[in-house]
């Protein structure tokens, strides 16, 4: 059974997301919040988005932004550009600023993924706001400070995922209200962000089961237009071969041989 797609027009899209003068995104799927989850699905184009956050309460032992340079290899190897929504506390390491940096030189998309990494609403209850207006708004102004720090401006970076890509009316109006754009990664069975949990634990996905996550989805739905989640996080507890950014190689490999080309945020601003 083919995904059931629900395919947006461009002022439709545009009236959903709030959009500017920026470039709107056609042919895009979107959420009950108006939250796009999948590009465009005409074209035979996916979209990396790697997201982060550093743990602070643990020096980042579990949560981190380690993997950003592996990451940053790997797409300067294939040629491709990616798009990047660390937490404003990656942006605060010091050992994190030269690759941050890199990522603006190197062409590819920078936002952020909120400043602390608040959960928004309970997963299992959408009705249950955790957040305020003015709570929220006070954590994207933390963050807003950091990219401002380095040369970036409000129009470059108005592309935001949400913290924990969890979200419900509310959240996605006020981030909306603050001038954002909000995508997510696409729905459906694509299992490339359950790379979190150890090995041993009942939640764990092994490497191999993302992967096939991958190919068994592209069979069935296509990759056109989607949106394709990769933690640039170094998660403690598993081998390499169970942490999708260290297959991204792979992941991209792959894809270009079934004719798949990539795109950035960066193309709609």
């Amino acid at each position: 059974m083919r995904y059931n797609l629900l395919i947006s027009l461009s002022v439709a899209a545009c009236l959903a997301i709030g959009c500017g003068n920026q470039k709107v995104p056609q042919n895009t799927v979107v959420d009950d919040c108006g939250v796009i989850t999948r590009m465009d699905t005409t074209q035979k184009k996916v979209y990396l988005v790697f997201t982060a956050h550093f743990s602070s309460n643990d020096n980042g032992a579990f949560e981190n932004f380690d993997g950003i340079v592996p990451v940053l290899d790997v797409l300067k190897k294939q040629g491709v550009k990616g798009s990047f929504f660390p937490t404003g506390e990656c942006f605060r390491v010091e050992k994190y600023q030269d690759p941050l940096r890199r990522i603006i030189s190197e062409g590819h998309y920078l936002s952020a993924h909120s400043n602390k990494h608040l959960l928004l609403c309970p997963e299992d209850d959408k009705s249950v706001n955790l957040v305020t207006a003015d709570s929220l708004a006070k954590d994207i102004a933390g963050m807003e400070a950091e990219l401002n720090k380095l040369g970036l401006q409000k129009k470059d970076y108005c592309w935001m995922i949400p913290p924990y890509e969890n979200y419900n009316q509310f959240s996605a109006g006020v981030l909306k209200d603050l001038g954002y754009k909000l995508l997510n990664p696409t729905p459906g069975g694509i299992l490339t962000g359950e790379d979190w949990a150890a090995i041993g634990a009942d939640n764990f996905v092994s490497g191999e089961e993302i992967m096939d996550s991958i190919w068994d989805f592209e069979e069935e739905h296509t990759m056109n237009g989607v949106i394709l989640l990769v933690h640039a996080m170094h998660y403690p507890d598993r081998t390499d071969a169970d942490r999708t950014y260290t297959r991204l190689d792979e992941i991209i490999t792959g894809l270009k041989a079934k004719g798949y080309t990539f795109g950035s945020f960066k193309e709609f601003i």
